[in-house]
């Protein structure tokens, strides 16, 4: 590798190589005429050295007024940053500021130079950035500290300081950020979080609250509507009842009006108790018909649509006959779905029962409820429509919320048709959904 002196003979070359070429060239110098040729080659060689020297004049010149602009810029750079640039000789005096540094911890720049920098930190802050120092000497890469600046006559600041140490260590090169307005804003936002925080936990509470006392009122609205039901199932095991009762009272009172005459015999006794066994035992069917529907399913079963349609007619059919409702089933092949029964037979008889009370509150003629069972691709479909003039636009949309009903407190609880969509769609995979035809309302069941 070339050192400075291995390039000196190389310039010095160049250099006279210039000046010969110059003195070539066309001049306005004069040549005075030497006899002595020794005299020559003396002026020869004084006349390369005066143009060498003009030549290295010009040169230096041009260095100079590059540096000169190059000091322009880096001055205007440092004085006129906006970010406080302060330089800390060995002890910790400051040896450099420029105008947004001394304006931050206040003075004149002039008078700033050889204060010692720590008495600008608060007292708090000084032993902190004392050891700042101390970590600055021994880190090869730039290390931040925050701290808080006093300066006389203005609040304080705080300031985040970054700093490197020269290779000698002997000087510090800090950099000042100002940070108040942020630290204020993430003190604002901290308190503010803390009350959002606090307001969400008060939320969450109520929340809570409220949520326990809906689930309360839900269980309290689902019992109330399991006992309408379960009234309602009652009253119709009363009219199921009520002919085969009748009926079995007759041959009871048959017995000791036929016993002293020729009539009764082997023959009359065994017809009687036969007719009375049959009664008995198609009122015993009765029963279990209406235990196993509020009997709970605990897993899906294969079962036959049709069949759970035909046993939830069965328990409404005299309901039916004394509001004089006919009842239309038809059914195409044998459609079979995977779910529980009993639920499917609650949601069919809510229907029913709701299709009967608007059939019994629009008071036409030839009321009746149509019940059409089919296999549609996958899914076995079953739809239930009435000719009870259909349900009101403005509130077909609204039929399945929950706490909807449009009859009076003691007769509805709103919570019947909310139930049954709730049991199709989540329980079986299903939908149920309502529309009005041209003669009155139809739900559709797809499972």
């Amino acid at each position: 590798m070339e050192t400075h002196n291995d390039k000196t003979p190389f310039i010095a070359s160049t250099l006279r190589h210039r000046a010969e070429e110059h003195m070539k060239s066309p001049s306005d110098m004069k040549q005075p005429v030497l006899a002595e040729p020794e005299t020559e080659r003396l002026l020869h060689e004084l006349q390369i050295h005066q143009i060498e020297l003009e030549m290295q004049n010009t040169e230096l010149r041009q260095a100079r007024d590059e540096m000169e602009t190059i000091l322009t810029k880096f001055t205007d750079l440092y004085d006129f940053a906006p970010i406080g640039y302060i330089t800390l000789d060995s002890s910790r005096a400051i040896s450099a500021v420029n105008l947004a540094g001394a304006s931050i911890i206040g003075g004149v720049r002039s008078r700033l130079i050889g204060r010692s920098f720590g008495q600008f930190i608060s007292v708090t802050d000084r032993q902190t950035f004392t050891h700042f120092l101390d970590t600055v000497l021994i880190s090869p890469v730039k290390t931040s500290c925050e701290v808080t600046l006093l300066n006389k006559g203005k609040p304080p600041v705080i300031m985040q300081i970054q700093a490197m140490a020269t290779a000698s260590g002997q000087e510090f090169r800090l950099a000042l950020i100002d940070i108040t307005e942020r630290k204020f804003t993430e003190a604002a936002l901290s308190g503010k979080r803390l009350e959002l925080e606090n307001i969400n936990a008060f939320l969450e509470e109520r929340i809570t609250q409220n949520v326990e006392a809906l689930r309360d009122k839900d269980q309290m609205l689902i019992l109330q509507d399991r006992r309408a039901i379960m009234g309602e199932m009652i009253n119709n095991i009363a009219h199921q009842w009520r002919q085969p009762l009748n009926t079995l009272a007759l041959l009871t009172q048959q017995l000791p009006l036929f016993y002293d005459t020729p009539e009764f015999g082997h023959t009359f006794y065994k017809e009687n108790t036969e007719r009375s066994m049959s009664l008995i035992q198609q009122m015993s069917r009765t029963i279990d018909d209406f235990r196993t529907f509020f009997r709970s399913d605990k897993e899906k079963i294969s079962f036959d649509v049709k069949h759970i349609v035909k046993q939830a007619l069965t328990l409404l059919e005299m309901s039916f006959q004394e509001q004089q409702i006919t009842i239309d089933f038809q059914v195409e092949g044998t459609p079979m779905i995977s779910g529980y029964p009993n639920e499917y037979s609650q949601v069919l008889i809510n229907i029913l029962m709701n299709s009967r009370d608007a059939l019994v509150e629009h008071k036409g003629t030839d009321a009746r409820i149509s019940l059409k069972l089919f296999i549609e691709g996958d899914h076995v479909v079953l739809t239930i429509a009435d000719n009870a003039g259909g349900i009101a636009d403005e509130i077909i949309g609204k039929i399945f919320d929950p706490y909807f009903t449009t009859k009076d407190l003691e007769k509805g609880t709103g919570i019947g048709l909310f139930m049954s969509k709730t049991i199709i769609e989540k329980n079986m995979g299903g939908r149920l959904t309502a529309h009005n035809n041209q003669d009155g309302a139809e739900l559709r069941i797809v499972v």
